[in-house]
């Protein structure tokens, strides 16, 4: 067996041998050409001697530029390849942070296109509650002191802050700075008090003047104004809603040419959108309405960039014009024509609280029959609510008086007429009605029992009438239907020309029914449609409006009704949901509680078509 001695001898001369190799090959090597690998090794092996021996951990720049020399073919693909990976990598990564820091926002731009049932004549402050679509524009146009928001709250429009007396009879309001109108020139105190003043005049007839009754305004400074109230009036905000009208404008008007003026058509106010144009058929028929945003609005502009608005006679036109994608969206909808739009998948529809009511006004004073009680108690019975609302609406909840559920002064206990034919009967037989010889019809004597309805023709109302006209026929009574065009209604109101009217009184956010039926509202210029006269309900309602304390105004408020309940002027029908369909391309809607139908437009400046990312 070998000793360690001698295996440790072997192994000397392995190496000896294993060095002449080396030294030879590298002697004779500087005879022999190089492969190109060992070119390569050589540039790899002075790179790497040249970096080592500076004692540095990254190559700089001179180095760099030779590493497309030193890596072979494969190489520079695998480097490639990894270098898209890192790069679409950190694409993914920046992408992932990015989307889930932002969000998809409003962008300024586009436009919105609405139809409406009718005409704007008088987009004017002062008449624009006559007419819907004139309320509608005057809403876009004019800026009041305060607004109402879209959970139906009062805040601060052309007001930055108000003061209330400690007895609730002065109100001071503060401006904000910069209020302009449209055109330009400074919105001040003066202009508050001109149109306050304009609502006053007698001679300009305005419907809003019982608002302003017993009501005097002061300017304390350009930005200051102060009303001073004969009484208190819990209220007296909601008036304040009021547009503005630019007095450099209209003090020039006179009360004989104010229906007349171009401004009613061309309208300056000082609200998000102003107007731009409008266009007529070759007859002379308005057709469309155009707004534009307000870049110089006081506070924050509207995104959407433009409103257009289109007319048509009637709804059924007007669904027609949204099904075929000609207009974004309608604010409202017949039960009758909802099918109509099955085809329009993009539709979002809002269903909006409204504090308005339906009801069938009595107008004594034309028709002799119904001076008597016992024939308005009896009408009241024959009429089955709710089959009128299941007919005439989608949607809808009756009511037996003029304040309903959520309001101050509501009590569910408050006399009811219950639908009851027979009983109906039997009260028209108590009023001295029969029907002789087997004929259907009433008669007292030779006199016929004969009711001229009148509404207008359009959407629920017509239906309801129709309805309502049928029911009362059913008592043998004869039921003369008179629908008429929604332009026709002014007059008809101001004249008092009908028997009975079906007609929807809209509220507000305070429920308080004095111009309706306070006495002092009877007449060609106020809202007591059915002419009550009553003291007691008088004394009522001026108690209720002049009180601060709601336990209060809401005992006064049960004890009219029950007043009013008990001498029937009135049918108390149903109150509505305010259906809106809009196109789903439109974002940012977002009202629940409106005051009037033009108060779906109380977050517009939050809609928007286009949008952008903006960070969280």
């Amino acid at each position: 067996m070998p000793s360690f001695l001698d295996i440790f001898k072997k192994v000397l001369t392995q190496i000896k041998v294993y060095q002449t190799k080396i030294f030879a090959g590298r002697f004779f090597s500087v005879f022999k050409k190089k492969t190109d690998w060992e070119q390569q090794a050589d540039l790899d092996q002075k790179l790497l001697f040249n970096f080592s021996k500076k004692k540095k951990k990254w190559p700089e720049w001179k180095h760099w530029k030779y590493l497309s020399a030193i890596l072979s073919g494969g190489e520079k693909n695998k480097i490639k390849i990894v270098s898209g990976i890192l790069i679409l990598a950190f694409l993914a990564l920046f992408a992932n942070f990015y989307y889930l820091k932002t969000e998809l926002g409003p962008k300024n731009g586009g436009e919105y296109t609405e139809g409406m049932v009718g005409v704007p004549k008088l987009i004017n402050p002062l008449y624009a509650s006559l007419n819907q679509v004139d309320s509608d524009l005057v809403r876009l146009i004019y800026s009041g002191l305060v607004k109402i928001d879209n959970q139906g709250v009062l805040v601060p429009d052309l007001a930055k802050n108000w003061e209330v007396s400690s007895d609730y009879k002065t109100y001071t309001f503060y401006l904000k700075d910069n209020l302009k109108f449209h055109d330009g020139i400074a919105l001040t105190a003066n202009d508050v008090l001109f149109t306050i003043g304009a609502i006053q005049n007698s001679q300009f007839n305005s419907l809003l003047a019982l608002n302003f009754q017993g009501v005097k305004t002061e300017q304390v400074d350009e930005k200051t104004i102060r009303f001073n109230l004969s009484e208190p009036y819990a209220p007296f905000l909601e008036n304040l809603t009021v547009g503005i009208m630019p007095e450099h404008i209209w003090s020039g008007v006179t009360s004989a040419n104010m229906v007349l003026a171009d401004y009613n058509l061309k309208p300056i106010g000082s609200g998000s959108f102003k107007f731009k144009s409008f266009a007529k058929d070759k007859l002379g028929n308005l057709k469309t309405y155009t707004l534009t945003r307000n870049d110089e609005y006081y506070e924050r502009a509207p995104f959407l960039g433009t409103l257009i608005f289109k007319f048509y006679p009637d709804y059924a036109s007007a669904v027609d014009a949204l099904k075929n994608h000609n207009i974004d969206g309608l604010p409202f909808i017949p039960k009758d024509l909802k099918d109509n739009l099955a085809t329009r998948k993009d539709l979002n529809n809002f269903y909006l609280i409204l504090p308005q009511y339906t009801a069938l006004f009595f107008n004594q004073a034309n028709n002799a029959a119904l001076q008597d009680l016992k024939v308005r108690q009896a009408l009241a019975k024959g009429l089955d609510k709710n089959q009128i609302v299941s007919q005439a609406l989608d949607v809808g909840m009756v009511i037996d008086g003029p304040i309903f559920s959520g309001m101050i002064g509501y009590d569910p206990k408050i006399k009811k007429y219950e639908y009851n034919p027979s009983e109906a009967e039997n009260l028209l037989k108590a009023a001295g009605y029969e029907k002789i010889g087997g004929e259907m019809l009433l008669k007292k004597g030779d006199a016929e029992l004969k009711i001229s309805l009148t509404a207008v023709n359009k959407g629920e109302n017509s239906i309801a009438a129709v309805v309502i006209a049928k029911m009362w026929s059913a008592l043998g009574i004869k039921v003369q239907l008179n629908l008429v065009d929604a332009n026709q209604i002014k007059e008809i109101i101001k004249n008092r020309s009908f028997e009975v009217m079906l007609f929807g009184e809209i509220l507000g956010a305070d429920p308080d029914p004095y111009p309706f039926w306070h006495s002092s509202g009877a007449g060609s210029n106020g809202l007591n449609l059915s002419n009550f006269i009553n003291k007691e309900a008088d004394k009522l309602l001026v108690e209720a409006r002049q009180g601060s304390d709601p336990i209060l105004r809401h005992e006064k408020y049960v004890q009219f009704q029950n007043i009013l309940i008990d001498n029937l002027p009135a049918i108390f029908l149903y109150t509505p949901e305010y259906l809106y369909s809009i196109a789903n391309h439109i974002s940012g809607v977002a009202t629940q509680n409106i005051t009037t139908p033009a108060d779906r437009f109380c977050n517009i400046n939050n809609w928007y078509v286009k949008t952008k990312r903006v960070w969280k």
